[in-house]
């Protein structure tokens, strides 16, 4: 593609009544004259979604002649040529797309459909917003690209890569500004809410974080360490730390566990608590210094690229953290390198068993909030024993029924007694151990040469 000229783009999805719409309405402010923008739906609503609307005129942008409409349109005599098309929901990714004329480069940027969320208008709003975050971010980088420079194999190359880098950047964007407001509402910077563990006397606990550390380990901590805690176990309890070792804690938060795993190994130990949030590292250390450890050390990094040395650490520990990255492979390889030949790991996460409906798994995750990624439990398991971790188990150690969810169903505007049976029993806090084989650190094609499980 050469020449200085206007590029258009058509932005698909199945009813052209959101995603499409902010896509559309976004590029053709930022592009100015380089591009022209449109939308269109292989089963078009015929309306534009009114929360799509209203963001779009809340950012400022003109929505005059925005409308719900077939991609039939865009096939027929007289229709603008498009330069690119570009496909923002699965379902429409899926389906045979007509011809389009002068042979577009085609791309697939999937994001959840905002539309599709349950509950109450606040709810729907942060969704809307979400998705218009994620695509004017990725448009903002296909801005960036040098279009006159690349030929079409290229192009679609950079515009597949900006979608498939934008759904693990948007997954970690949410993470840190959740993290970031937990440890702003236990300094008091933010207004409190009912999250986490709660303080040592808090009531508003839910039965996934609440009540995981027995008042005799609670009482050794600082109570900010305390109220920090957006875990789902209790893997200090459960890991068998022994004197002198070297632990590290992935996703160590305000520093509940790395605190309490510190008391475990003694003086001759050594705790790292590794987050990626500065306002939580900020916390941490404050909290280690109210503690008195001296065997404790907070790093900043992300647990898909661990800030230490191959074969460095004795047992590893995490709290409800794995599951929210978007690169779990990564993250059990990266646990894998830094154990040391026969280490452990020893992790409470949040594990899903049996079919789970996509809209019902979308809401359950909203209340959950610590397992926005969860895997099934076979599907754990099989990663890692790909990553090359041996003796594998996964021991529930919480259950969730269907009451659990009743109060947060009927918080977000949901029959709890419609949809309650049909999440009883399926969302399930566990304590999962692995080991590193004591022999096995060569590696062949990402996989260890020792056994698996």
């Amino acid at each position: 593609m050469t020449g200085s000229r206007v590029f258009n783009v058509l932005f698909l999805c199945t009813g052209n009544s959101a995603r499409s719409i902010l896509a559309e309405a976004y590029l053709n402010r930022a592009g100015k004259s380089r591009f022209r923008a449109y939308s269109a739906g292989s089963k078009p609503g015929g309306r534009v979604d009114p929360f799509a609307l209203e963001l779009l005129a809340k950012n400022g942008l003109d929505t005059a002649g925005l409308r719900s409409k077939s991609w039939d349109e865009f096939g027929l005599p007289g229709a603008p040529k498009m330069d690119f098309v570009v496909t923002v929901c699965d379902s429409a990714a899926a389906e045979p797309c007509p011809f389009w004329p002068g042979r577009p480069v085609t791309a697939h940027w999937g994001v959840s459909d905002p539309a599709a969320v349950q509950g109450s208008d606040e709810d729907k709003r942060r969704a809307f917003l979400l998705a218009f975050r994620t695509l004017s971010a990725r448009i903002n980088l296909m801005l960036n690209l040098p279009l006159e420079k690349l030929d079409r194999i290229a192009l679609a190359r950079e515009l597949e890569e900006i979608g498939e880098i934008m759904e693990k950047t948007d997954i970690k964007t949410v993470v840190k500004e959740r993290y970031a407001r937990a440890a702003l509402n236990v300094t008091g910077v933010s207004k409190a809410s009912c999250c986490g563990s709660g303080s040592r006397d808090s009531g508003c606990c839910d039965p996934i974080t609440g009540n995981l550390y027995e008042d005799a380990q609670k009482n050794q901590l600082p109570d900010a360490a305390v109220q920090a805690s957006l875990g789902c176990g209790n893997p200090t309890a459960l890991a068998e730390l022994k004197a002198g070792e070297v632990v590290l804690d992935l996703g160590s938060g305000g520093g509940i566990d790395v605190l309490l795993s510190a008391r475990r190994v003694g003086p001759r130990g050594k705790v790292f608590g590794l987050d990626m949030t500065d306002e939580m590292l900020a916390l941490a250390n404050e909290n280690k210094r109210k503690a008195g450890a001296q065997n404790v050390e907070f790093l900043k990094g992300e647990i898909e690229n661990i800030p230490l040395p191959d074969n460095t650490v004795d047992v590893i520990i995490s709290n409800c953290v794995i599951n929210l990255s978007a690169d779990k492979d990564r993250v059990l390889r990266e646990a894998f390198r830094v154990l040391k030949p026969g280490g452990r790991f020893a992790v409470s996460d949040v594990v899903t068993r049996g079919e789970i409906p996509a809209g019902i798994r979308n809401s359950i995750l909203l209340w959950v909030g610590c397992v926005a990624g969860a895997l099934d439990e076979q599907e754990y398991r099989a990663k890692l024993c790909a990553a090359g971790f041996e003796d594998v188990e996964i021991e529930p150690t919480r259950i969730y029924r269907a009451e659990d969810a009743s109060a947060f169903l009927a918080n977000k505007g949901m029959d709890a007694s419609v949809i309650g049976p049909q999440v009883d029993g399926k969302f399930l806090s566990a304590f999962i151990r692995a080991t590193k084989p004591a022999t096995a650190s060569v590696r062949i094609g990402g996989r260890s040469t020792g056994a698996c499980c």
